[in-house]
């Protein structure tokens, strides 16, 4: 299995070294790290992004997590209507997304300072934040589906959105 010191080798494109490791029966394994050093530009560029992307879904299914345990206690437990606590679930996971995406996803990006990313970050998930809004009362209002699983839906049309815009603009090369 590969250690984050390998993967962030490979995503670096830094030549990496072999390691040993020893095996259950003892014998000593001989793990040989790729390199994507003569790799074209644009086969870096895509195995950049699609590590990228893969950061950036884990964080979201954190503020994912946030926004329904949010979202649940807002609505389920305090009885805020859906429309009102919707919003207000979704705020509180864009200020844990932006944290987790400004310190790991995009962290080599990070030029300037942080209130300038964070002045492109909320307007852009702001329109994320609309389109998981109109999702989630669309699905909720017309088809009666349960919130939690109409919030789902909306959140992954608003991921798409969010990750196409902030990876070009707050956070661009």
């Amino acid at each position: 299995m590969l250690s984050g010191n390998h993967l962030r080798a490979i995503n670096d494109t830094d030549l990496t070294t072999s390691h040993n490791h020893r095996a259950f029966d003892g014998k000593e394994l001989e793990t040989r790290m790729i390199s994507v050093e003569s790799w074209p530009d644009s086969a870096v560029k895509m195995w950049t992004l699609a590590q990228r992307f893969q950061k950036f879904i884990l964080v979201g299914a954190i503020g994912l997590l946030v926004n329904q345990a949010g979202l649940a206690g807002l609505h389920g437990i305090a009885d805020w209507e859906v429309r009102l606590a919707s919003p207000v679930a979704i705020f509180g996971s864009m200020i844990v997304t932006f944290y987790l995406n400004e310190s790991w996803t995009w962290h080599d990006r990070g030029a300037g300072r942080v209130v300038h990313r964070a002045m492109s970050y909320v307007p852009i998930n702001a329109g994320g934040l609309f389109i998981n809004w109109v999702v989630l009362t669309f699905l909720h209002d017309s088809f009666d589906m349960h919130y939690l699983i109409a919030n789902l839906f909306g959140a992954g049309l608003a991921a798409i959105w969010n990750f196409g815009l902030n990876n070009a603009i707050t956070w661009r090369a």
